[in-house]
């Protein structure tokens, strides 16, 4: 065995994890739709944190913390909930074309929810983002994030909850859907 393997293997425990893969193998498109339960794939701390150690929602994807719940007005039937401050999720993205998006996201929140921002290599890519009282947890609405710049190329885009709302979280989140804004 090699030093730097024997060293890896001492400051991980003696595990070594896999890093953040791309859901199903295959990085998001954008411009495009991201379902937001479509996070990347991988071991807790490495491809999302779930302040849970249970998924409190529904086994729509093996063995995961991340709280997924089924919803019949969400794009896909599904969409992430239960959200906490300090939880995030990976995205494996190609950006086709450098240059100015606007993010459209389907969100509910029974009273105000709370705040979360979309970064890369810990780099925000806006100022944080807030849920609003939609009337309800059942209640979707569009939400629209713009300016946000991005380069084209390989990226991971890191969902990150900042705080929770009086709503006790930070609000359910059906997709991200990345438009490209025209000159």
């Amino acid at each position: 065995m090699n030093y730097i393997l024997l060293i890896l293997i001492f400051f991980t425990g003696g595990l070594i994890r896999a890093d953040s893969k791309p859901y199903k193998g295959k990085a998001h498109q954008i411009p495009g739709k991201i379902e937001a339960e479509h996070y990347d794939e991988g071991d807790p701390g490495k491809a999302y944190h779930d302040i849970d150690k249970k998924n409190l929602g529904v086994g729509y994807r093996k063995a995961t913390q991340v709280d997924i719940e089924k919803r019949p007005d969400a794009s896909n039937g599904h969409g992430i909930g239960w959200t906490r401050k300090g939880e995030w999720l990976n995205y494996t993205v190609e950006v086709k074309e450098s240059g100015t998006y606007t993010i459209e996201m389907p969100v509910a929140s029974n009273k105000m929810g709370g705040l979360f921002v979309l970064e890369i290599k810990g780099k925000a890519l806006s100022l944080p983002i807030l849920i609003p009282d939609t009337g309800g947890w059942d209640k979707l609405k569009l939400i629209k994030c713009a300016g946000v710049k991005l380069t084209k190329g390989k990226h991971v885009i890191r969902v990150v909850m900042l705080a929770q709302g009086p709503s006790g979280s930070i609000g359910d989140i059906d997709y991200f859907r990345f438009v490209k804004n025209s000159k």
